[in-house]
């Protein structure tokens, strides 16, 4: 078995706090992983533990990035609609 690394909250880089702080916990899983050499799974617990503590304690700030995210969304849903008609439009011609 490989030697158990062990990282609390406060081994966390500050580029990783920056990540989670903007609402990107994909890159903030990656950031971590690659600072500490820690697992997937341990990596997305520390980040989800870290972006719910940090969501309580800026409750406007989240809410800001909830709203941010919002015509992204919207934005990829049209796009992949699109294609969709623009694929079945060519298959049945």
């Amino acid at each position: 078995m490989g030697k158990e690394t062990i990282v609390t909250e406060s081994d966390v880089p500050e580029d990783v706090r920056e990540a989670i702080a903007a609402g990107q916990k994909i890159i903030a899983i990656k950031l971590l992983r690659e600072a500490t050499g820690i697992g997937l799974a341990n990596a997305k617990v520390i980040v989800d533990r870290m972006a719910s503590d940090y969501s309580r304690q800026n409750p406007e700030q989240s809410a800001i990035s909830e709203e941010s995210s919002t015509p992204k969304l919207l934005f990829v849903m049209v796009f992949v609609a699109a294609i969709f008609v623009a694929w079945r439009f060519f298959l049945s011609g």
